[in-house]
């Protein structure tokens, strides 16, 4: 069987600084890659499926780094299910919510690194 890509949008390796807000607490991460509509990071902390995320992405910029934030839930965590003594989890992302400037934004910065 043949496995069918179903991302609709350019993903890029990038490893971004982020704040996550979930639950009313706030933990910080690093993405492993970022396209348009998700992101993929990684945690020290398990994030179980369908969780709602606040998340805040620093994309490096000339001088300070520009900030983009947007809501999310989770579509995948591996290893799925939480263990005891694990801190590595891989957690894919989906963006339900983000404003149109920080959209453009963030496209922006994924076409300055897209490899043709």
């Amino acid at each position: 069987m043949t496995k069918v890509e179903r991302r609709t949008a350019a993903r890029v390796p990038a490893r971004l600084a982020m704040e996550l807000t979930l639950g009313g607490g706030r933990t910080r991460a690093e993405t492993l890659n970022v396209s348009a509509n998700g992101v993929y990071f990684a945690s020290t902390t398990f994030i179980p499926l369908l969780t709602k995320l606040r998340i805040t992405l620093e994309l490096p910029e000339d001088g300070a780094p520009s900030k983009v934030t947007c809501d999310g839930v989770v579509v995948r965590t591996e290893p799925e299910v939480e263990t005891a003594g694990e801190d590595d989890y891989q957690v894919a992302c989906y963006f339900t919510d983000m404003s149109e400037l920080d959209r453009e934004r963030l496209e922006s910065y994924i076409l300055r690194h897209v490899p043709f």
